[in-house]
């Protein structure tokens, strides 16, 4: 049984994020694009590093990075281009309380860092916008906060909280529902409490794990990956390397393999059931630049209402890039030009003999 106590701070979250200084989800992202054009303008900078908990590895958030993804989708023979993604993501400056915005004198310097994904188009007789937002803090509760809202044919709103509570590890997660709602109306479900493991993590974080397996020396990594109330075993593994092409540039990539299997003790989940970033399923294929893991291209199956359609996501513009995420051209040339400066170099050799 969860705590009163919690049950009224949930409540109270709005309020009470004004004053702890956390950062609320909004549909609208300028802010967040705001900040990250900030963050290009004065450099990448080293990502900040967040330890989600004991069963998963530390999250590498990128300070100011925007990508932009274009969407393609086939229903059969038919495809077409229907839309765009955009997935930032940046680091801001915790502020404990809106009453003292100054650091108290010897006090650690502490950090927040978000990540969010915004997806937006239509396809014949379906349209959508699907914002993820998901914050990291420098405390024990709310550890992490993510949101999940669609609007359009569809309308969904989800928000979950996890972190340590009266020492336990714990999620709270609420879904609206049209029943018992007016007429085209959705209203809020109560609050649903499950135990989880230290360092469980949403989707969206999820993807950004990828870069902490190419920043190491191992060959996989393995965490808790929530989904709703659903608790996955998610692995996450090298696959096969090859050159991706992309609007943006050709890259050396590495297919990272998604994994999903039952977290020890949990009920049996279908693998094939298994949902990732906007509800992508089926044989998920994510393309991630091989040095930075800088998502590439991602490809799989999208659910559209009552259809389900094919889709690519391939990646168009980016700024706030890590230094060593370079294009193939790039490489060649500076392949070719360190290549003429040695040979100049020989032959001013030969020729001083």
């Amino acid at each position: 049984m969860i705590p009163t106590a919690l049950h009224r701070t949930l409540a109270l979250a709005p309020a009470l994020a004004l004053l702890a200084g956390l950062p609320l989800a909004s549909m609208d992202t300028q802010e967040g694009a705001e900040g990250a054009d900030a963050g290009a303008a004065e450099g990448p900078g080293e990502p900040l590093l967040f330890e989600l908990g004991e069963h998963a590895p530390d999250l590498l958030i990128p300070r100011g990075e925007r990508l932009q993804f274009g969407v393609d989708v086939a229903v059969g023979p038919v495809g077409a281009t229907v839309g765009k993604v955009h997935i930032d993501s940046g680091v801001d400056p915790y502020v404990e309380s809106m009453l003292m915005m100054t650091r108290p004198e010897g006090e650690e310097e502490r950090e927040v860092g978000w990540l969010r994904a915004k997806a937006e188009g239509g396809y014949l007789f379906y349209d959508m916008t699907t914002v993820l937002d998901s914050r990291y803090l420098p405390k024990e509760w709310p550890r992490v906060s993510h949101f999940y809202r669609q609007s359009g044919s569809e309308n969904r709103r989800r928000e979950s909280t996890i972190g340590t509570f009266d020492g336990r590890h714990q999620l709270a997660f609420r879904g609206d529902t049209r029943h018992g709602a007016p007429s085209g109306q959705r209203i809020w479900q109560d609050l649903q409490y499950r135990a989880v493991p230290a360092g469980s993590v949403d989707m969206l974080g999820a993807v950004f794990l990828a870069r902490t397996l190419l920043a190491g020396e191992e060959e996989e990594l393995t965490f808790p990956l929530l989904d709703k109330t659903r608790l996955w075993k998610m692995t996450l593994t090298r696959g096969a390397e090859k050159v991706v092409e992309v609007p943006f540039g050709r890259y050396d990539a590495v297919e990272i393999k998604l994994i999903p299997s039952a977290w020890p003790g949990e009920p049996e989940h279908d693998p094939k059931k298994f949902k990732g970033l906007f509800g992508i399923k089926g044989s998920i294929q994510l393309w991630v630049e091989k040095e930075t893991g800088v998502p590439l291209r991602i490809v799989g199956t999208m659910p559209a209402g009552p259809i389900e359609i094919d889709c690519d996501i391939y990646l168009e513009e980016a700024s706030g890039l890590p230094t060593a995420f370079v294009d193939l051209a790039t490489r060649e040339a500076a392949a070719r030009a360190a290549a003429e400066a040695a040979e100049a170099e020989q032959d001013e050799a030969r020729s001083g003999t």
